[in-house]
């Protein structure tokens, strides 16, 4: 029962934080709706590929997001560094180029996010691959040192002694 209690406590203690996140972010939204609307239209991408990645830790999102953010990020400064208006962030977003260099940023997080995982599996898999072999190389030491016994391959009795085949033959017939 406690651990339900403490369960309770801890979504209420997380929804806390989600639901302050979200208030400040709509007031900075609001106060720096120029560089919202740079990011809402350039992280398409990103919003798109978290409600879709079913990863539990959403790994791919955060992956095409950062890189997502990096291609928002020079577009964001030029605003920064010029007029910070709707009508400069508007210019940006229409301009076909940008579009291009935003949305191509999110396809390289997609990218790096295939090749990492295409080279860990590839990684993980061959480290399984050698301690299968080291195994095999053990079992056979074991099994030159210590005889056939030790390998699982012969019928052994209640005491873990070997069994001859009349032992068999009179344990079969036994059963039946």
């Amino acid at each position: 029962m406690a651990k339900k209690t403490a369960k309770k406590k801890q979504k209420r203690k997380v929804s806390l934080w989600v639901n302050l996140f979200l208030i400040l972010l709509i007031v900075m939204s609001a106060v720096f709706l120029p560089v919202a609307v740079i990011l809402f239209i350039g992280l398409l991408p990103t919003f798109v590929v978290f409600f879709v990645d079913q990863n539990k830790k959403k790994i791919k999102a955060v992956t095409v997001g950062a890189m997502n953010v990096a291609g928002c990020m020079p577009f964001i400064m030029e605003l920064w560094t010029s007029e910070m208006s709707m009508a400069k962030a508007l210019s940006i977003i229409i301009d076909p180029m940008a579009i291009i260099v935003i949305y191509s940023a999110a396809g390289v997080g997609y990218l790096v996010d295939w090749a990492v995982t295409a080279f860990v599996s590839r990684f993980l898999y061959q480290r399984g691959v050698s301690r299968i072999h080291a195994i095999e190389k053990r079992q056979k030491e074991l099994i030159e040192r210590w005889g056939e016994e030790v390998s699982g391959r012969i019928a052994l009795d209640h005491e873990g002694f070997p069994l001859d085949d009349t032992d068999v033959v009179s344990a079969a017939s036994e059963d039946s």
